[in-house]
């Protein structure tokens, strides 16, 4: 009796250590989403995909089973390359050697990687997730890879500007002309009006001849 009820007391004990480690790994495996950002590139050129998490994620035990996996996400799911805590990397794609990672950095919880001479078919989603052995994702970021936009100039601003000084010019030429003209005009008529005066006084004097004379 008493070697039964001793067994009774260690199974139940063990069921219950046993729902303690499951509620902590499932508690540790429900994958926290951290943020979602969105970076533009031109293409050819070098881009820096961040990632990181907080140091308190990767725990004290620095010989822990965690890494980082990245992923592109279009049409399907291309896993990139793994980056582990102790900082060895294992690549699936390097997408020709354009893929440089950091990996003195893991231990501070920096799983950056760099992405060189962008090409059109790397646009899209980017996805690095924190694992904590196989298949516990612990905590993921998102982000969008896309083009930047050149604004280009707007024709009919142009060509507004380009009637208005043309218009500008215009006017200034027929103010000139008009100007010349008056003062040319102005300069013309006080020589009639001395020749018609000189005139006037001619015959009036000859007038007054012509009546004496008579």
């Amino acid at each position: 009796m008493m070697v039964l009820h001793f067994n009774t007391i260690w199974f139940s004990v063990w069921m219950l250590w046993c729902c303690l480690m499951f509620i902590k790994g499932d508690e540790l495996c429900k994958s926290y989403f951290i943020n979602r950002s969105n970076i533009s590139i031109k293409l050819q050129s070098d881009v820096l995909l961040p990632c990181n998490f907080d140091p308190t994620l990767l725990g004290s035990d620095k010989t822990a089973d965690i890494a980082v996996v990245w992923s592109t996400k279009n049409s399907t799911i291309i896993h990139l390359v793994e980056i582990t805590l102790q900082g060895n990397v294992n690549f699936w794609d390097s997408k020709g050697g354009r893929i440089k990672t950091f990996p003195n950095l893991s231990e501070s919880g920096n799983f950056s990687i760099l992405l060189q001479k962008v090409q059109l078919y790397d646009l899209g989603f980017y996805c690095c997730e924190l694992f904590n052995g196989i298949g516990c994702r612990i905590a993921y970021q998102e982000l969008h890879l896309g083009l930047t936009t050149v604004s280009q100039p707007q024709p009919q601003k142009s060509i507004i500007a380009g009637a208005s000084v043309v218009a500008l010019l215009l006017c200034l030429f027929i103010t000139c002309v008009c100007s010349k003209s008056k003062e040319r005009k102005h300069q013309l008529e006080p020589e009639s009006s001395h020749e018609y005066c000189y005139t006037e006084v001619m015959c009036t004097l000859h007038s007054t001849n012509s009546h004496e004379n008579h």
